[in-house]
């Protein structure tokens, strides 16, 4: 076996078991973040503002278009930890429309 060889098979080994993540899976942890927070722990907020928060939490180079039709998955789908309701009044903009909150279980 020559050293090429081996140096290609350890790039694909790693490159195999390398993690991927979805825009949805950075959304959702950049929400538990916001909800769980202590500014809007047990309250709801409006998908537009959680929008604008989670880009500015997250880097630059992630596109609006991509963390909104990433929300609207999380809302369609919320999990456990997250509990959408369909017309609340939002807790930071104060407008009464789709929210998202992580109420204490």
């Amino acid at each position: 076996m020559d050293a090429a060889s081996s140096v290609a098979r350890a790039t694909n080994t790693r490159a195999a078991s390398a993690m991927t993540y979805t825009t949805e899976e950075f959304v959702r942890r950049e929400l538990r973040s916001i909800l769980c927070g202590d500014t809007y722990r047990n309250r709801f907020v409006c998908l537009t503002c959680l929008v604008t928060m989670t880009q500015e939490r997250l880097h630059s180079g992630w596109r609006k278009s991509e963390i909104t039709r990433a929300m609207d998955r999380v809302y369609a789908t919320p999990g456990p930890s997250l509990a959408p309701r369909v017309a609340v009044v939002c807790a930071h903009c104060r407008k009464t429309m789709p929210c998202l909150g992580a109420p204490d279980q």
